[in-house]
């Protein structure tokens, strides 16, 4: 099972779609050559600086805000309340076997 390396269109290749296992693919781009720019005398101009107007600058740091606070703890104890607790009958001969088994 090979791939076909054929352009699709007989000619150049150039420009020119490939196809290879369904997906297709453009050539590769050939290199261009430029000419180097001549340097001039204004060399002032054409160099990047830095902005120093004030708009520019960072700005200087605000204070930070106070740390947050721990919330006071809802109170869940109610002092004035009664308590009842329930006493089952033969809880107290539960604990009197274990204390007897133990001798």
């Amino acid at each position: 099972m090979g791939f076909p390396e054929k352009p699709q269109v007989d000619g150049e290749s150039e420009g020119k779609k490939w196809v290879i296992a369904g997906i297709s693919l453009r050539s590769p781009l050939r290199s261009i050559s430029t000419n180097p720019k001549e340097d001039g005398d204004n060399d002032d101009e054409e160099c990047s600086t830095t902005p120093t107007a004030s708009e520019a600058r960072i700005p200087e740091r605000l204070p930070c805000p106070p740390a947050p606070r721990k919330r006071r703890p809802s109170s869940k104890c109610h002092i004035n309340g009664v308590r009842e607790f329930f006493t089952p009958p033969d809880l107290e001969t539960v604990f009197i076997r274990l204390a007897q088994r133990a001798k």
